[in-house]
């Protein structure tokens, strides 16, 4: 059996992931770096300025300011996670699929080269093997399209609750001027 050149390009399949993932794990700490920096900035100024606040007009000046758009920022960060995190998980996806299709190929072709070299009578064996590994493949593949799937809801659902959460605060405000005049 040949599981040199396997092991081989395993190997290099494995540091090149490891490349990989360490870039997505830099774009995460730098998104939450940046952010913590600039929470922390406009924290300050939020607090200042509802320091400064003297009057109810004041107050809901101060909201509108600092609160819906900290809202919002929060909101876009998570966005931005999300992003980064639905990148790996289809770096990961694709390397467990080449992963797979790399040892299937490499366990199907040693496995016919055992069949060559068996005595009469192995083959329903052999094919009790193939028929294994084919339902092994197809087991697979549905469980990979039921991932997808699943992270197509999971990002139709965080669309669907941005939409909802931007216009909120809106009404009420539409909803404030109709009750002042």
């Amino acid at each position: 059996m040949q599981f040199g050149p396997f092991q081989d390009a395993t190997l290099e399949n494995l540091i090149e992931l490891g490349q990989t993932l360490a870039t997505q794990v830099e774009k995460m700490t730098r998104l939450q770096v940046e952010t913590g920096l600039e929470s922390s900035r406009e924290a300050m100024a939020a607090t200042q300025a509802l320091l400064a606040v003297k009057d109810p007009e004041g107050l809901a000046s101060w909201q509108a300011t600092y609160l819906q758009p900290n809202f919002d920022r929060a909101a876009d960060t998570a966005r931005q996670q999300y992003a980064v995190l639905m990148e790996t998980r289809e770096i990961l996806a694709d390397a467990v699929k080449q992963s797979t299709a790399d040892a299937t190929r490499q366990i199907q072709g040693n496995l016919d080269r055992l069949a060559e070299g068996a005595p009469e009578g192995f083959a329903p064996l052999f094919q009790a093997i193939r028929k294994g590994l084919d339902t092994q493949n197809a087991a697979f593949e549905s469980f990979t399209k039921v991932a997808d799937q699943l992270g197509g809801i999971a990002e139709a659902n965080l669309l669907a609750i941005k939409d909802v959460a931007v216009p909120a605060p809106k009404a009420r405000s539409a909803a404030k001027r109709k009750t002042a005049a």
